[in-house]
This record gives C-alpha cells, structure tokens and sequence, in this order.
C-alpha cells in the first residue's frame, strides 16, 4: 500500500510522542467503528453496573471493563500505527530549515 492511500497519518515527534490523525472517508469510516466498538463496551458495563451494582459480580464486571478498555486501545492504536504514513515532524522542521537557509543565501 503507498503512503498516499492509507487511511491515517502519524505524526511523530520523538520516541513515544505522535499524533495519528484519520484521512479521507476510509480513515474516517475506520476511526467511527472502533468508537463504536468502544461505545457498545460502555453500554455493556453500564447495563451491568445497574443490574449488579451491590454484588460481587459488578468488581468482576469493572474488572471485565478495565480490560477490555485497554485492549481497546492498545489493538486501535496498533490497527492505526500499522496503517499510517508516518511523518517524522523532527525531519521535516529540519528540511525545511535548511530550504530557508538556502533561499537566504541566494538572494
């Protein structure tokens, strides 16, 4: 898949710091089904919690939440990151400095 036809871009700024931002109707179609995927877990826990809230099934059911939020996240981001065209933002900062320099000395 070229850069051009994926559905998200990174944009890193260093080891651990990036943005992932949805592109185009694929990205945006993709984005709005995992949230929903996340809503029908708070939907979930929410009827849980109502009808379990004093026993000791709701802690199992937090519990179940708590993972299940996580995984959420951790498969979404790894979904995106794998999909992304990744654009070091250092890089470009870097190249464009030096295209402005270039451009001070010709003139």
């Amino acid at each position: 898949m070229r850069d051009r036809d994926k559905p998200f871009v990174m944009y890193r700024r260093g080891p651990g710091n990036f943005t992932i931002v949805p592109r185009g109707v694929v990205g945006w179609s993709q984005f709005a089904v995992w949230m929903a995927l996340l809503g029908a877990l708070v939907v979930w826990f929410a009827e849980h919690t109502e009808l379990n809230s004093r026993s000791a099934d709701y802690y199992f059911g937090l519990a179940l939440f708590g993972i299940g939020v996580f995984v959420w996240m951790v498969a979404g981001l790894w979904w995106m990151i794998v999909r992304a065209e990744v654009v070091d933002i250092v890089e470009l900062m870097r190249d464009r400095q030096r295209e402005q320099r270039k451009r001070r000395r010709r003139r």
